[in-house]
């Protein structure tokens, strides 16, 4: 095999270096960019998957399982009839029968975004209960120092958010509970957690949030409840612009079409 030598000159070398140097900070941008993203996933599942990432995610924790799939639709009216949008994949849901009875609740990007997982829920019946202490010890090691923790009776709910992002979520300090990426008005939320301050003025910043509620002492079942509360909203706000540019398309054709009749 040959070797082929550069020879540069002085201008070119130092335009090599700069070139280099430049390569290097985008580099080391790209890696701070992927150690800034939470560590939120539930037993390998996190937003922003797509459907296949994660149905093998689940099937890699734990095979088998029954797997159900919604699809929905928009409705809109051309202002003599209702129409309806395209059908997407909305919900996927996986279970587990038995001892440890186990499911998934998937929540997806609505049309015309790329569907992808916006929020998530895992259930699971533990066999061998452990106390809350425990398992809020394992959550720690996991999610890191929850932002508030609260009790309902004899059950723990304990919350984090994304370091570094906006808590859109929180509507106060000692919010426990967030949404999981259904089919609510998740804008209309946000933008009165606007006009509180409590979210930024482009959605799509708000950060990602965890829960989880700890059944009973000792525990008997636990809910982990994942949410990108950023992808929720800007999917959600696109998709009302889809179907708004679709209505007036509709009444545009249909008054086009008009005619009276005869006389």
């Amino acid at each position: 095999m040959s070797t082929i030598a550069l020879v540069l000159s002085a201008p070119r070398r130092r335009a090599a270096r700069m070139c280099g140097l430049m390569a290097a900070l985008v580099v080391c941008a790209a890696m701070s960019t992927v150690h800034a993203q939470p560590a939120f996933d539930a037993a390998g599942v996190k937003p922003g998957m797509t459907e296949v990432e994660a149905i093998a995610a689940i099937q890699a924790h734990r095979s088998g399982g029954r797997v159900q799939k919604r699809t929905m639709t928009y409705s809109y009216s051309d202002g003599v009839q209702q129409l309806n949008t395209p059908a997407f994949l909305y919900e996927i849901v996986v279970m587990y029968d038995g001892k440890e009875a186990e499911n998934f609740r998937l929540y997806f990007a609505p049309a015309p975004s790329e569907s992808r997982v916006v929020g998530f829920t895992r259930s699971v019946v533990v066999a061998s209960p452990p106390t809350q202490a425990q398992l809020s010890s394992q959550l720690g090691q996991k999610y890191g120092t929850p932002v508030a923790t609260g009790k309902n009776y004899a059950d723990l709910n304990m919350v984090w958010g994304e370091p570094g992002k906006p808590m859109c979520w929180r509507t106060t300090p000692k919010t426990t509970s967030i949404g999981q990426g259904e089919a609510s008005d998740i804008v209309g939320l946000l933008k009165r957690q606007q006009a509180k301050g409590n979210a930024p003025a482009d959605l799509s910043q708000c950060g990602v949030a965890a829960s989880a509620t700890l059944v009973g002492e000792p525990v008997r079942s636990l809910t982990v409840r994942i949410t990108d509360y950023g992808a929720w909203a800007s999917t959600q706000a696109k998709a009302q612009q889809w179907v708004e540019g679709m209505r007036e398309a509709a009444v545009k054709s249909r008054l086009g079409k008009g005619a009276g009749p005869k006389l």
